[in-house]
């Protein structure tokens, strides 16, 4: 008798890709779909600011090409949000409330911009880099800037202040220590992202509060300290994190808190329903709580777990996420952490 079984994953991301790659693996002849808010093909993220700055073509920042996923036999559908998801009766709603029908679900749809409450007065005036939509966005406007202002910090941010600099931008980076995301940055730590930035030729502004305005002058803009002092800069950046894109499942009965939480086996409460990557916090039966792991290779690797747990081999997600993420030569380490402080 012919297999029926329909797998769908939200998300063309890292923790997507290896779920569909290792479902395809592990079950030939299985139909496989990918659904994907996003328009651009699967890309490295981590040359979004390199792109950002004109250091390369969108085509460099591809990792598969369709053809690829043709060749996988795994259905591709980009530019398609999903609006909303019953359980309870095995479907995905898409945009006009098309509907796709599944066996097996895996919620894979990683996170976006983390924007602070504080700036919801200037935060039209803030880009953000989240992905290749947020950088193909400021790119044309990048090349006329001369000045930059980056507040906050996170891991792509470090990137970012190195591919302005290698352009000849200049940058003033605010660095927000207790905001820094994923971890607070420590006294040590920040002497050390301190001086690396530095080294680059940008300059930092530690300890610094808030910034309390940004309005526009000229073609540029003006940002407000809290003790009064300006800054100037044609564009202005924040980099504050990112939070999993989980609005969607209001209403679905999937049971969420800062991600979708799922049991060490990457299950949802719901049967046939998992999550993987940045929008999953994942339960932790040693410490009897949930936690959330951010980065490339832990995305990678809950993907493929979480296709093979789907597939019936229950194999336990790893309670010790890599724990040591190298920015531009500063080294930080971190173990478990369980909000987006």
């Amino acid at each position: 008798m012919p297999k029926d079984d329909h797998y769908v994953i939200i998300g063309n991301g890292p923790a997507g890709n290896s779920a569909a790659d290792t479902l395809r693996r592990e079950d030939p002849e299985a139909k496989i779909t990918i659904i994907s808010d996003e328009k651009p093909l699967y890309y490295y993220k981590h040359r979004v600011p390199l792109y950002t700055v004109g250091g390369c073509q969108a085509e460099d920042l591809v990792i598969r090409p369709y053809r690829g996923y043709q060749e996988k036999r795994i259905r591709l559908r980009l530019g398609q949000r999903v609006e909303k998801v019953d359980p309870a009766e095995k479907v995905v709603y898409l945009r006009h409330m098309e509907k796709v029908h599944y066996t097996k679900l895996i919620l894979a749809v990683g996170a976006s911009a983390r924007r602070l409450p504080t700036h919801a007065g200037f935060a039209e005036y803030l880009h953000c880099l989240a992905g290749f939509d947020d950088a193909r966005m400021v790119r044309d406007a990048m090349e006329k800037a001369s000045c930059l202002a980056v507040l906050g910090g996170d891991l792509t941010s470090m990137g970012f202040a190195r591919e302005a600099r290698k352009a000849g931008k200049e940058v003033v980076f605010v660095l927000y220590s207790s905001l820094f995301w994923p971890v607070s940055l420590k006294d040590e730590i920040q002497k050390n992202v301190t001086k690396r930035l530095t080294s680059l030729g940008v300059t930092v502004i530690t300890d610094a509060e808030p910034v309390t305005d940004v309005r526009p002058e000229g073609e540029g803009f003006i940002l407000i300290l809290p003790d009064g002092a300006e800054l100037s800069a044609d564009l202005v950046f924040s980099f504050f994190g990112s939070v999993p894109n989980i609005r969607f499942l209001v209403g679905s009965g999937i049971n969420t808190e800062k991600g979708v939480l799922v049991d060490h086996l990457m299950r949802s409460n719901h049967e046939d329903v998992y999550a993987c990557g940045d929008c999953a916090q994942i339960y932790n039966p040693d410490l009897k709580d949930y936690w959330v792991s951010v980065g490339w290779g832990n995305a990678e690797a809950q993907g493929e777990i979480t296709a093979m747990n789907l597939l019936g081999r229950e194999k336990i997600i790893d309670y010790q996420p890599k724990e040591i993420f190298e920015m531009d030569g500063v080294t930080i380490r971190t173990s478990w952490w369980k909000s987006f402080a």
